[in-house]
């Protein structure tokens, strides 16, 4: 008779950590962090990884992912998990483990393993989710202990990393050390995700030599200026389509590949119809004063961040061209209707955009002490290149 199977340790989700997000809102009278260096790291206390181990992992993950997982490949990559209606359930990041000291340690088998970073807020639900789906597949399932992996963003001014320049080479996942690691492709400059124990130090990892922790506001604070959003607190569960938070322009979807959950509405959307509304930088200023002419960070001006969610307005006229989602001082995020906050042409009518138009949108605190801000939006260099000319298509809120 066959030995039974090892049970993976039980691992309460009301007991897993919780960790303060300090960035999430700013007073006018609290103090702003200092501008990101333009070398340094941070550890993403915000973000948790759960592990996938067995033989029908790889094909497990093909059906519910956005992007291709190619079971030969160790390369990791973005994507995210999306209801049978194509609205984000998770974005997530997904670093397969094979050849890393990880699995070395934790998988004894020659079987396929994977790591799936999500945000710390969404792992009991993440967790639900993919045991819905498990049924008989055979692989185990298990959320990492707090002290077994730290992740950690890392970026150089003067290296511009690209997906073949990881330090092992041309698709490999791992480091000279052993550590799983990958260049975030979501934008450029974004520099590097490295997986790393707990117990390692910063200046001991090879990649990291020279590097300083920045804290977790400069790596939220160069993402915002890049236009890219992160977790439950700006890509908000069952609430958006991923071309509306950029997943087609940051590399999360493969187009090609096969079914997946809510691949009908995505594929539909993306062939047919016209992305009006996307997440972008915007900077908050004074509202008296002339919108800035590119996006700067300001660690000397606070403002009362806008609440989530908070409406955008045009001076004077009348529309709803957005809503703030986040943001740390004067920069942060926003969904915006690109024809009448950009210059961007997403479709073949005539563009309804004017530079003479004034944003503003109300700060934190009661409606009638409320402080009134002018709001300016940016497209980066690395969005335009990447969003598509218009056609004609048909209207896809």
């Amino acid at each position: 008779m066959a030995a039974a199977t090892p049970r993976q340790p039980f691992v309460c989700l009301r007991r897993l950590s919780k960790t303060k997000r300090t960035y999430s809102t700013t007073t006018a009278t609290s103090p702003l962090p200092p501008s990101p260096p333009p070398s340094g790291a941070a550890k993403l206390s915000t973000r948790r990884l759960i592990s996938l181990h067995g033989p029908d992992a790889p094909k497990f993950l093909q059906g519910i992912l956005t992007n291709n997982v190619n079971p030969t490949s160790h390369a990791p990559f973005f994507a995210a998990f999306l209801t049978a209606q194509g609205k984000v359930l998770h974005d997530v990041f997904v670093y397969p483990t094979l050849g890393s000291n990880f699995h070395a340690e934790n998988n004894k088998s020659g079987d396929a393993g994977f790591l799936v970073e999500v945000d710390e807020q969404q792992t009991s639900n993440l967790l639900k989710h993919l045991k819905r789906h498990k049924l008989r597949s055979k692989f185990a399932l298990r959320v990492l202990e707090e002290g077994e992996l730290d992740i950690w963003a890392a970026w150089r001014e003067d290296q511009k990393w690209t997906p073949h320049s990881n330090i092992s080479g041309e698709g490999c996942n791992t480091d000279t050390e052993g550590n799983i690691t990958m260049v975030d492709t979501r934008a450029t400059g974004l520099g590097q995700r490295i997986l790393l124990p707990s117990t390692t130090s910063l200046g001991t990892h090879a990649s990291m030599q020279g590097l300083h922790d920045a804290g977790l506001d400069a790596y939220t604070i160069r993402r915002y200026m890049r236009g890219v959003p992160e977790g439950q607190d700006e890509i908000p569960r069952d609430d958006v389509l991923p071309m509306n938070t950029n997943f087609d322009i940051m590399g999360g979807i493969d187009f090609k590949k096969g079914c997946y959950v809510g691949q009908e509405l995505t594929i539909r959307t993306h062939h047919t119809g016209v992305v009006r509304r996307r997440v972008l930088p915007v900077c908050l200023f004074d509202a008296s004063s002339a919108p800035p002419e590119k996006i700067v960070y300001d660690a000397e001006t606070a403002f009362a961040t806008p609440e989530r969610n908070t409406e955008i307005k045009i001076q004077g006229k009348r529309g709803k061209p957005g809503k703030w989602i986040n943001g740390v001082g004067n920069v942060g995020l926003a969904m915006c209707r690109l024809e009448l906050m950009t210059d961007l042409q997403v479709t073949g009518e005539p563009s309804t955009f004017s530079s003479e138009d004034r944003f503003i949108v109300k700060g934190a605190g009661a409606e009638e002490e409320a402080q009134t801000l002018g709001i300016k939006a940016f497209v980066p260099d690395w969005m335009k290149s990447k969003i598509r000319a218009p056609k004609l298509q048909r209207r896809v809120e």
